[in-house]
């Protein structure tokens, strides 16, 4: 059990960053500078250290502690022309465990300008806004193994509680950009592609001189298990009219038993709701024998002979992918001729 400080009430303010060197947007920085960050409160000094990463990465020559600030060192010094982006993660501690929940970036040059471009949007994760989405870009061309997935990224920022996100400090002058969006499901900041549904913008973006922020790129993530919706319509010309038609949804790899069943309205539509994602075969018929298969029933007025029940396939397979509403071409049943 931790114990209040002594003097005052248990500490529960996060801390936060109070002030950096350099100065956030500073420009004509010296490359032989060290970087700065100072904190609110004292801090859990080593879980700061895993957190601070900076784009373009440097090589970290030494950090140490002064008072509240660490100090880092950069070996060989800061690139000539360069904007730098120093993030402070979430999760760094003050010393009695309470979290910061902010996730801290500042800029700085060591040029005559910072990069000032910008990508601007919102992400999405089953239709709503993601709150616990991290957004990456990457400068292209790259060689001919790139793949975001598993590249490193140019920028990389967190979304705010509505979706929104800001890719900030980026070239322009007609840099292109391969904005990718993953859902950072345990909060490690690290993409773990087997666990974490992503997806990368399908048009690369490019920052203009003349037009340098980029607005509107909306991302939307699908999850590879995200229940679909499947719906249409069957059309009964089969002259039978005791019950309604049923609709079958069949595994294209296994079609003796159905993985989904709906029953038709009296207007002949019908919906399922919550269809797996993965190729079906599809099948209307009228079900006079009650077990949910497409075949045989007694023959009204001569039990003792078989009557086909009437059936129809959807020609092909229907792919139905996740979160998708997909509509089904008309089914029409006619009566079949028995045996």
């Amino acid at each position: 059990m931790q114990e209040a400080p002594s003097g005052g009430p248990e500490d529960r303010k996060p801390p936060t960053v109070a002030a950096t060197t350099p100065a956030p947007d500073s420009v004509g920085v010296d490359p032989a500078s060290d970087i700065g960050i100072a904190f609110s409160e004292d801090m859990t000094r080593s879980r700061v250290e895993r957190l601070v990463s900076t784009e373009p990465p440097i090589v970290v020559g030494s950090s140490r502690w002064r008072d509240r600030t660490l100090v880092i060192h950069v070996d060989g010094g800061l690139q000539r022309d360069t904007t730098y982006v120093v993030r402070v993660k979430p999760g760094y501690r003050d010393r009695h465990g309470v979290p910061g929940v902010d996730d801290y970036q500042f800029a700085f040059a060591t040029g005559a300008a910072l990069d000032t471009a910008r990508i601007e949007g919102a992400v999405f994760f089953k239709k709503e806004p993601s709150a616990k989405a991290l957004v990456r870009a990457f400068r292209v061309p790259r060689d001919t193994a790139f793949a975001a997935e598993a590249a490193r990224p140019d920028r990389e920022t967190p979304t705010a509680h509505d979706g929104r996100y800001a890719l900030r400090y980026l070239p322009s002058g007609g840099a292109r950009f391969v904005v990718m969006a993953f859902v950072d499901v345990n909060g490690n900041g690290s993409f773990e592609r087997a666990a974490e549904p992503f997806t990368v913008v399908p048009d690369t973006v490019v920052l203009a001189a003349a037009h340098p922020v980029v607005m509107g790129v909306q991302i939307a993530i699908i999850d590879p298990n995200e229940p679909a919706r499947v719906h249409g319509a069957v059309v009964n010309e089969s002259g039978i009219d005791s019950v309604r038609a049923t609709v079958g949804l069949y595994a294209s790899d296994d079609s003796s038993r159905a993985a989904h069943i709906a029953i038709c309205g009296a207007d002949g539509s019908f919906v399922v709701e919550h269809a797996r994602p993965r190729e079906y075969i599809v099948r209307a018929f009228l079900d006079l024998r009650a077990d949910s298969l497409c075949g045989e029933y007694p023959c009204a007025g001569d039990s003792a002979r078989a009557c086909m029940e009437p059936c129809v396939r959807l020609a092909g397979i229907l792919t139905v992918k996740p979160g998708a509403t997909v509509e089904v071409p008309r089914l029409v049943l006619r009566r079949r001729e028995g045996p």
